[in-house]
């Protein structure tokens, strides 16, 4: 394996130019014990550490910015340490490098699933999915990677071990463990941290049994995506039992086919037709021409332009609430600011109805809409930077949430506040650019 491999994200992240001469050190360790020599080393370099998963996550935290950094790896900490089935909660213990597919390998012929799929559940690690708070089209009925997880172990960058869960800390050392109890930290301070607070050595994950029901579905026709989003409200106010749903909300002419967008692609138990059509009007699909429509979602973004290349510029818009009914004024700013930027809009689609957490942990409920757009031949990577900073601008002016595990960590202004008390406390020294002054500079610069 290449050190480039290590250091920068292994898909869409387009966060990759950078100064392998800063990286001091890679480590690939199997347990905690090596962990804890891995993080000593760094500690007497004296330079920061950087955890790295599968390299999946899209807003540059995995790559540790440019400064002077030990990375350690989770990639060979994929052991499946322990299945427990038979309580009222089961759960199964892993270490953090292990895939979602590879967990569901080993439970899927018991009969049971970690039911959290983001789209890169073959490559991602639960370690990195819960420090991005990832999820993927059944977080409506199953929640985010913190919804799923009971508790988490970590170290420090003193080699302190804690364990952090919904209720709080436990550790050895009973003084630290006071000060983070005395401020409340609990599982949710670790999800979508990007890695910032120390490294992830095991997991315990919800595990659940596959549900006795029959399934059926089909796709609904909008006019535009503000009726779109007042469907989506509807479902959200009435809790409705969607099991799948995918929005095609926008495509271009060079892979658009015969689509008529946008649209929504539903599943849901039959027990729950009435239900549905009583929200939406819904062609009724046979089982293969639905999972025909789960596969055009799916690659549709995976397509090319007929001129040019596409780029995952800003990945993921959170319509919720309010803007919801509005969505469209809110898809016609956004593609009006692309257009000012000399990028044209490609495909925008995503996971609905679906859900997410805002700074303050407060549950947003929704559409993860995700991006793609066609880059100008010119574009530098600080012209391409600066479109992102224009655009979380405009998404927080419009009230849409930008999703904290793509292209921008720590937006949220609530949350950067809570991490850098989080950090004073543990002395923490682990992706320490991202909250530097000049992040933004060395952002860009990796571009």
């Amino acid at each position: 394996m290449k050190l480039r491999d290590i250091a920068i994200g292994a898909n869409a992240s387009m966060y990759f130019r950078l100064n392998f001469k800063k990286i001091k050190g890679v480590f690939y360790p199997t347990n905690e014990d090596e962990v804890v020599q891995a993080i000593a080393a760094a500690q007497k370099m004296g330079v920061s550490v950087t955890p790295k998963g599968g390299g999946s996550g899209l807003s540059g935290a995995c790559t540790g910015g440019n400064t002077e950094r030990v990375m350690i790896s989770s990639l060979r900490m994929t052991d499946l340490l322990k299945i427990s089935k038979d309580t009222d909660q089961p759960y199964i213990d892993v270490q953090p490098g292990a895939s979602p597919d590879e967990i569901n390998a080993i439970l899927e012929p018991i009969g049971f699933k970690l039911w959290v799929a983001p789209s890169s559940r073959d490559i991602a690690t639960v370690g990195g999915i819960l420090s991005t708070d990832g999820g993927g089209n059944d977080t409506w009925v199953n929640g985010t990677m913190r919804d799923n997880t009971i508790h988490a172990k970590m170290i420090l960058y003193d080699g302190t071990k804690i364990i952090v869960d919904q209720d709080g800390v436990q550790s050895d050392n009973d003084e630290l463990a006071a000060k983070l109890n005395s401020v409340e930290m609990t599982l949710h301070d670790v999800a979508a941290s990007h890695g910032t607070l120390g490294f992830i050595t095991e997991l315990r994950l919800v595990i659940k049994p596959f549900p006795d029901e029959k399934l059926i579905g089909g796709i609904v026709k909008f006019d535009n995506a503000s009726e779109l989003g007042i469907a989506l409200d509807k479902m959200i106010e009435r809790r409705s039992k969607i099991r799948y749903g995918e929005s095609i909300v926008a495509a271009h002419d060079d892979i658009r086919g015969g689509l008529s967008t946008p649209l929504l692609i539903l599943e849901f138990p039959d027990s729950e037709m009435d239900e549905v059509l009583d929200i939406v009007d819904l062609d009724e699909l046979n089982p293969s021409e639905l999972e025909k429509m789960k596969d055009i979602r799916i690659k549709l973004p995976k397509r090319n332009p007929a001129k040019g290349k596409q780029i995952a510029l800003f990945e993921g818009y959170g319509f919720h609430g309010d803007n919801l009914m509005t969505m469209q004024r809110g898809i016609d700013s956004i593609d009006s600011l692309l257009r000012d930027h000399g990028l044209e809009p490609f495909a925008k689609y995503g996971h609905a109805p679906s859900k997410w957490y805002l700074g303050d942990n407060t549950p947003a409920f929704g559409l993860i809409m995700h991006s793609r757009e066609i880059r100008p031949d010119d574009a530098s990577g600080r012209d391409l930077f600066d479109a992102v900073l224009d655009i979380v601008e405009l998404t927080e002016k419009l009230g849409i949430t930008p999703k904290p595990e793509h292209k921008w960590p720590f937006s949220d202004k609530e949350k950067l506040t809570r991490m850098n008390q989080l950090r004073e406390i543990l002395n923490s020294h682990f992706n320490e650019f991202l909250f530097d002054s000049n992040c933004d500079d060395v952002l860009s610069s990796m571009v």
